[in-house]
């Protein structure tokens, strides 16, 4: 369920943006990060039984909650696979859906998470240059975790940032601080002048 409800969002999102074809989608909830688009004819329905509303589909690997993000003909979305523990950057055409390019960003243990959450969860964010991804990378040592109803044990971990170009080429990748949660990681990356911003609060 949770795999075909991270596949359902992005159906919706290409649609809404190719649709629009007025402004890109950079990033968590647009371009003003407040959800709105300029457009004056998006979509209202979509049935995929009939394919009202959508303009492809995209099977793609693993799990993901993040929301993918649109720059001209390009659409990127992340996902966990779960079987490999890789977290990953995909690169597909927003015209016809086909990927273009996989990247796996880092493999790490899957961490304890919320249920609700998932081991992708941070939207991307781009500049139209490059691609800018956050994930956990959870650590060796068990602790009991802070601040929950329950005694419950976690993985510490640190945070990774990492950026992409828009062929695949990750440009760097740093680990900028420790990161501690019962609950899962879900950090998407705020991009203001030259600065790459990244929420760390944590339990």
């Amino acid at each position: 369920m949770k795999h075909q409800r991270s596949l359902f969002a992005l159906l919706l999102t290409v649609s809404f943006a190719l649709t629009a074809q007025a402004e890109n989608w950079p990033g968590w909830r647009g371009p003003r990060g407040d959800g709105s688009s300029n457009s004056t004819t998006p979509p209202l329905k979509w049935n995929g039984e009939t394919g009202e509303g959508i303009l492809w589909k995209a099977e793609l690997p693993g799990v993901g909650h993040a929301s993918p993000i649109i720059w001209e003909d390009r659409a990127f979305v992340v996902t966990c696979n779960l079987d490999k523990e890789v977290r990953q950057l995909i690169s597909l055409n927003s015209n016809t859906g086909k990927v273009v390019w996989s990247r796996d960003v880092i493999k790490a243990k899957l961490e304890k998470k919320h249920a609700l959450n998932s081991f992708a969860s941070g939207t991307p964010a781009t500049d139209g240059e490059l691609v800018y991804v956050t994930f956990f990378e959870a650590g060796d040592k068990e602790i009991v975790a802070p601040n929950v109803g329950s005694e419950r044990k976690i993985f510490p971990g640190k945070m990774v940032v990492a950026a992409y170009d828009f062929d695949g080429n990750q440009q760097w990748l740093v680990k900028p601080g420790e990161f501690i949660s019962a609950h899962g990681y879900s950090s998407c990356p705020v991009l203001y002048k030259d600065l790459v911003i990244v929420n760390g609060d944590h339990d």
